[in-house]
C-alpha cells in the first residue's frame, strides 16, 4: 500500500475541513446536550406547577416507552398467574403479592401504562419535593 492512503476505515480529518464533513454522531450529541441544557433552565425558571406537570409528563412518557420495550421482550406471563376462584379465602398478604405480580405481566400497552404511572408519578413526587425542601432529599427516597 502507497505511503499517504488511509488503512481500513481509519482516516483522520485534517482541522479545515467544512462542518458537513466532521463526525455526525458527535454534532448530535452535542445538539442533544445543549437542547437538555436550554430546557433545564427553562424550567428551572418555572412555576412549582408548570414544573411538577411538565417533569411528571416527561418521565411518564420515558416509563411508558421503557414499559412498551419490556412488554415487548417478554412474552405474557398472565398464564402464569392463575386467577383465584371468587369464592377462595385467600391470606391478604397473599392476594396482594398476587395481583403485584399480575400488574407486572402483561403485554406492551399493559406494561406501558403500569412504567408510565410508576415513573411519572415518582418523578412529580420527587420534583415537589426538591422545590419545597431546596435540595435533593436522599433519605426520603
Amino acid at each position: 500500500m502507497e505511503k499517504g492512503k488511509h488503512q481500513g476505515a481509519m482516516m483522520i480529518l485534517p482541522k479545515g475541513l467544512p462542518h458537513q464533513l466532521q463526525n455526525p454522531i458527535h454534532e448530535i450529541q452535542t445538539r442533544f446536550k445543549q437542547l437538555e441544557s436550554g430546557f433545564k433552565l427553562w424550567l428551572s425558571q418555572q412555576s412549582l406547577p408548570v414544573e411538577a406537570a411538565v417533569v411528571t409528563a416527561t418521565s411518564a412518557a420515558q416509563g411508558a416507552a421503557i414499559g412498551g420495550f419490556m412488554g415487548t421482550l417478554t412474552s405474557d406471563a398472565s398464564s402464569v398467574f392463575p386467577t383465584p376462584p371468587p369464592n377462595a379465602a385467600l391470606n391478604p398478604q397473599a392476594m396482594a403479592s398476587l395481583k403485584q405480580a399480575q400488574a407486572l405481566s402483561g403485554g406492551p400497552f399493559v406494561q406501558a401504562r403500569n412504567f408510565a404511572v410508576m415513573t411519572g408519578v415518582n418523578a412529580g413526587i420527587t420534583c415537589v419535593l426538591k422545590r419545597i425542601r431546596g435540595k435533593e432529599d436522599v433519605q426520603s427516597r
